[in-house]
């Protein structure tokens, strides 16, 4: 008796024929010769060559998106935000942003301050205060574009 033939059988054969599952190990030097030009030739187990493509920066996709949603911005709120004209994204030197300037210690003393007066706020009364600060803060180009460098840094 000959066994029934089924078409989902001998797909399904074909199939695990020819895909077999393989990790494949990148060093730093690939994954820099990967993303500087967007191609890899890598040979597996087997000695088989097979060719992975990069395509754009993976870092910057949904940046906005996740930009907005932390900001909890309107459309027309963002599109303000995002369309504005800041010059140059990096005003001040980064040593001016950091280090001993008479700033950065009346930004510490203020911040000392306000830790001491919120430790007493509940969560929600924390939320709504953190909220206003930031609102407040965000109401300059300086401070915008040190934003979007913070979030670019931390990959939301």
């Amino acid at each position: 008796m000959n066994k029934r033939f089924s078409i989902h059988d001998w797909q399904a054969n074909q199939i695990k024929q020819r895909l077999t599952e393989h990790t494949v190990n990148f060093t730093k030097d690939d994954m820099a010769t990967l993303h500087n030009s967007g191609k890899l030739v890598k040979a597996d187990d087997d000695g088989k060559d097979h060719t992975y493509i990069f395509k754009g920066d993976l870092k910057e996709q949904g940046f906005d998106a996740g930009l907005k949603a932390a900001g909890g911005f309107s459309d027309e709120e963002f599109d303000d935000i995002t369309s504005r004209d800041i010059g140059d994204p990096f005003p001040l030197a980064a040593d001016d942003y950091t280090g001993d300037t008479e700033m950065s210690r009346k930004a510490s003393d203020l911040i000392k301050k306000l830790r001491e007066d919120y430790r007493n706020m509940s969560d929600k009364e924390l939320d709504i205060f953190s909220s206003e600060m930031i609102e407040h803060f965000l109401n300059n180009t300086a401070a915008q574009a040190r934003a979007k460098v913070f979030f670019a840094r931390t990959e939301l």
